[in-house]
């Protein structure tokens, strides 16, 4: 009850605020007339410091700190406002240092902490099949749908299968998603028009043929014609019925950009002959799981280990040994992997550097305008004012100008997302506009800089010592430091982006071309399947201008992946496998550097990669060695960046292709001239074996450019910060030179009109400046080095250490120093001796 009868007091204290104060004041000056009657002028004088006095009369009442913080804010205000042209440097500068973290932060918000606009995405995992030696993200659809019958600790079970098909006459094939009958239901999604799957309607087998279209789709391709619905297109020339036009924004599971929708049992129906609904051995679907209500991912991943156990008794063949299923969260729109973790890390400390630069520009700014509000400190500090008081009210002047930065930031930060998911084709429902998280971050990125440029300045002035260099000359040396460091990144990334873009991935692309037919979605046997290869082979080796043509079960530069993470030498490693027959590394251009290659319809055969051998057998002839328990090494081939063009090391095993792999395979072809005009032909050829077929067909120079446009982006990206750390760095020491120059203006008059050397005169001034400086370069360059191990991962080609990335940062940084320094220094050399002395 009493702390109830407190804080009602406080409220009302609050709520009467200025009808007290006016009272007190009113008292106040009542007090003083009637000692003045009684007791004359001196008896007035002896009533005391009318300020303390009120001070003292406040702080009876209680929460004091809200008059002053108040006091504060609006003092604040009106000296920032008397300084217009200091009050928006401060905040241009705040501006860029907060934004560019806000964007960066954003963007990540986005990508990995903003759940999807989904019906309750914090219940949706991913489901992957792995085991001690291999990571996979598709399973069989029987496997799927085995969980789906026998998991209770899963409400429900989302399976997509993605491919592309031809949509009736269309050059370009449209991106299909075959998807169970619940997706949209689970997912809580609307139909712009018509309706969308629906189980009861399109679930079973033997149900209709019927189709949803994205919206983007609908609009580019039938015009934003509402009237499609319910009319028939053709899909690998099979008629199906489009149902509905799926609402503007739909999101992707995992990034599964999609045209059009099918329910999955509709597959067999439009690819001929296929068996994946009832295949166990082709692992083609992608599956998520809804979490029953109580339920945690753990839960189930208990559980599906004892249902594929029970799996294994069935189909021995078909489930790994020691298998189990893995869950991730699938409620977002990236996984983030260890590598994008570690990307990630890099930029956030790009952006916390420019912080940093932009934090120690202002802090020096707040130092020199210190020596300015000299005399205004003065005067408070004789009429009564604490230190405490003068440093209370100084750093509010820092925050409340961090916080004018951090909507300026904000701002900044708004514009700059926008352009990003404009320019980068994001998906729809992603928006520029700030959620909970990122005001929350905005919030504590105005607290941090407010500390960082804001706390020392205002001790310093508050005691009164804001004509001492020392504190200026650590801001020098810290932002110099800072710089250097972004420099040195941002020059060590943007070579190993150089490096990418214009060194040879190991392997040949501008004139090879790669046919997928996909035998095994249609049902193929491997001896057939092989029977077809082989006539697809010759077919195309009697075109004009192919050279040489051979086998591979994924193709390079393409989206399918195997990744199998295993131990050596008590080392992680990851591994890149891939069958192939024995004309693959002459198509591709692979120099096999030792050994041999395979010998026609060889078994047990494997041939490594230069990376792979060092890693497994250091120092020693791998040919010969056993791998696998079975396989024999017989030859070892360059390292070709294959699988992803930002793996400087890449470690890859190809094993002989067999009979059995041939449903799986696809073709590669190199040509003599340029090999554009030759998909038309190769359709042909694909289809008149089997017009059943709608192979993909992919030019390798065209996926080369299309990965090389992400290594582009950050090339720019990376560009752009070490920029912005140069012109921070320009502008603050442009401004501290500035500074310092007008507070000695009269001894550099005086050294001139004593005939000193302008030379002299020159480094005098700039002398203060040049240890901070060297001191700055050493720190950077050696915090640099100390932290670049953080690098090499990212590195494609360039050593963290690279002397030419290191030199030309340093040289640039020092050129801009010098240049930011040598402005004002120039401009004091000719200055009006006889009138600067009479100023003075």
């Amino acid at each position: 009850m009493e702390k109830i009868k407190e804080l009602l007091r406080r409220l009302s204290y609050l709520l009467s605020h200025n009808r007290r104060t006016r009272e007190l004041e009113n008292e106040m000056a009542f007090h003083r007339e009637m000692a003045e009657r009684t007791g004359g002028p001196e008896a007035k004088r002896g009533f005391g410091n009318t300020l303390r006095l009120r001070e003292q009369s406040r702080e009876a009442w209680g929460w004091t700190w809200i008059d002053r913080l108040l006091q504060d804010i609006r003092y604040a205000s009106r000296m920032l406002s008397r300084s217009p042209g200091f009050t928006i440097t401060a905040i241009l500068i705040l501006a860029i240092g907060i934004g560019v973290n806000v964007a960066a932060f954003s963007l990540f918000n986005l990508a990995a902490l903003q759940p999807l606009p989904i019906r309750d995405p914090d219940s949706l995992i991913s489901l992957q099949r792995r085991s001690p030696e291999i990571i996979a993200g598709d399973m069989p659809y029987p496997i799927a749908t085995f969980y789906r019958d026998h998991a209770r600790t899963l409400s429900a079970v989302i399976i997509m299968l993605g491919t592309r098909m031809e949509l009736d006459d269309d050059a370009q094939p449209v991106r299909t998603e075959f998807v169970s009958a619940n997706f949209f239901k689970e997912l809580g999604a609307s139909a712009a028009y018509g309706r969308l799957l629906d189980p009861a309607q399109d679930g079973a087998a033997n149900a209709a043929p019927v189709v949803v279209i994205g919206h983007d789709y609908w609009q580019s391709h039938f015009a934003a014609d509402p009237s499609i619905v319910g009319k028939t297109i053709h899909l690998n020339q099979k008629q199906v019925t489009v149902v509905g036009v799926v609402a503007y924004g739909f999101p992707e599971l995992e990034g599964a950009r999609a045209d059009v929708w099918l329910p999955i049992t509709a597959q067999p129906y439009l690819v001929e002959g296929s068996k994946v609904l009832t295949d166990f051995s082709q692992a083609s679907v992608h599956a998520f799981g809804r979490l029953a209500p109580g339920m945690t991912a753990k839960m189930a991943e208990q559980e599906l280990l004892q249902i594929t156990n029970e799996l294994r008794k069935q189909h021995p063949k078909d489930i790994w040994k020691d298998e189990y299923v893995h869950t991730d969260p699938g409620g977002h729109q990236a996984l983030f992997n260890s590598k994008m973790y570690q990307a990630s890390a890099v930029v956030g400390v790009l952006m916390l550097l420019i912080l940093a630069v932009a934090c120690a520009n202002l802090g020096g700014l707040l130092l020199a305008r210190g020596v300015v509000r000299e005399h205004e400190l003065s005067i408070r500090i004789a009429i009564g004012a604490s230190r405490k008081r003068i440093f209370r009210q100084l750093f509010t002047e820092s925050l409340l100008l961090a916080l004018l930065g951090s909507a300026a930031g904000m701002a900044f930060a708004y514009v700059t997302l926008r352009i990003v998911l404009v320019t980068t084709d994001a998906p729809k429902w992603m928006s520029a506009a700030p959620d909970w998280r990122v005001f929350l971050f905005v919030l504590g990125m105005a607290l941090t800089t407010s500390l960082l440029f804001g706390f020392a300045p205002a001790l310093q002035m508050a005691r009164q010592k804001q004509r001492r260099t020392i504190a200026r000359q650590i801001l020098v040396g810290a932002q110099v430091a800072a710089s250097c460091v972004l420099l040195i990144i941002a020059s060590l990334l943007v070579r190993a982006v150089q490096h990418a873009l214009y060194t040879s991935p190991g392997f040949g692309f501008e004139q090879v071309i790669s046919i997928s037919p996909g035998l095994a979605g249609h049902g193929y046997k491997p001896a057939a399947a092989q029977a077809y290869m082989e006539q697809l082979r010759a077919r195309v080796l009697s075109l004009p201008g192919v050279t040489s043509a051979s086998l591979v079960k994924l193709p390079p530069l393409g989206h399918g992946v195997t990744l199998i993470d295993t131990e050596v030498n008590g080392h992680p490693l990851q591994i890149y496998p891939n069958w192939v027959d024995a004309d693959f590394f002459r198509t591709m251009e692979v120099p096999v550097l030792l050994g041999r290659n395979f010998l026609p319809g060889e078994k047990n055969a494997v041939i490594v990669s230069q990376s792979m051998a060092r890693a497994q057998w250091p120092g020693e002839n791998p040919i010969g060695k056993t791998y696998w328990d079975k396989d024999t090494v017989v030859g070892v081939v360059g390292n070709a960046r294959m699988n992803d063009l930002n793996e400087d090391d890449t470690v890859e095993i190809y094993t002989s292709a067999q009979t059995e792999d041939m449903p799986d395979m696809s073709l590669v072809l190199k040509t003599s001239g340029a090999p554009d005009g030759l998909t038309p032909k190769l359709k042909s050829i694909v289809q008149n074996l089997d017009p059943k077929l709608f192979p993909e067909i992919s030019l390798l120079k065209a996926n080369f450019r299309k990965d090389m446009k992400t290594v582009e982006v950050a090339a720019l990206t990376v560009s752009a910060i070490g920029v912005l750390a140069m012109l921070l760095a320009a502008i603050g020491l442009l401004g501290l030179v500035a500074f310092t120059i007008s507070q000695r203006t009269k001894e550099i008059a005086i050294r001139l009109a004593l005939g000193a050397p302008k030379s002299k005169v020159l480094s005098a001034i700039l002398s203060q400046f040049s240890w901070p400086v060297l001191i700055g370069l050493v720190l950077g360059i050696g915090g640099t080095a100390a932290a670049s191990q953080i690098l090499r991962r990212v590195l494609y080609g360039v050593s963290n250490l690279d002397p030419l990335s290191y030199i030309s940062a340093i040289l640039i940084l020092v050129a801009i120093i010098a240049f930011a320094a040598l402005i004002p220094a120039r401009r004091a050399l000719r200055l009006d001796v006889a009138r600067a002395l009479h100023q003075e």
